[in-house]
């Protein structure tokens, strides 16, 4: 049976979808197997870099919130099997429930094709849920905040929401905000974000101690 010229380049599109989306969702023990060599291994070095948008750096295991909780020791089992483990800071609570029903589909399809990927059953499913809903970024209430209009204020806006929901400074401690910047520029710096000027971080970093949560 002969395709045509269209019918013929269709296919190749599809089959280049696929190939792509192997490369960005498989772990690298499954592409090793099933696209061996010095170029594949090129090809897939270059996929964190083409998604540097899509993709912030990961979180060790031990620095998640409770993590020796099964929410998290769940969420380190079955999502580090695709990617970099996401801390639950990454998302709000709104957020979460719409990225864990794609990742779930995206396993589920990825599992049917290639196998090597286990999918959570429902009850771990919902464990992992409640988890990072529990521990999710707060979002700021910017009425809360009359000086979000300063200097300091907009700096904040402009640096920080760049990769995520506004956060409120009361989610931390102000003894606890340095470290929390020091991460987050680590993280912009690997993402290729742009970082703000040393006194403008410091002006950030002073703003939100000056808001940071003063109960523990």
């Amino acid at each position: 049976m002969k395709l045509g010229k269209t019918s013929l380049l269709s296919a190749l599109v599809f089959l280049a979808i696929i190939a792509i989306s192997l490369l960005v969702i498989a772990p690298d023990s499954v592409n090793g197997q099933m696209m061996g060599g010095k170029h594949m291994k090129g090809m897939r070095g270059m996929m964190p870099r083409m998604m540097a948008d899509r993709l912030p750096p990961g979180i060790d295991p031990k620095h998640l919130p409770e993590p020796q909780s099964k929410g998290a020791r769940l969420l380190t089992r079955y999502c580090a099997q695709c990617h970099k483990l996401p801390g639950p800071g990454r998302h709000t609570a709104d957020e979460w429930p719409t990225v864990i029903q794609r990742m779930d589909s995206r396993m589920a399809m990825h599992s049917r094709m290639m196998g090597g990927i286990v999918v959570p059953n429902r009850s771990e499913q919902t464990i992992i849920l409640g988890y990072l809903k529990t521990h999710a970024i707060k979002p700021i209430r910017p009425r809360d905040y009359a000086d979000l209009d300063t200097p300091a204020g907009r700096a904040f806006r402009k640096t920080c929401a760049q990769c995520h929901a506004l956060p409120d400074p009361k989610q931390h401690t102000p003894e606890e905000w340095p470290a929390v910047i020091g991460r987050m520029q680590k993280n912009m710096s690997v993402m290729g974000k742009p970082i703000p000027s040393g006194p403008k971080m410091v002006m950030i970093v002073e703003f939100l101690k000056r808001h940071g949560r003063t109960s523990p």
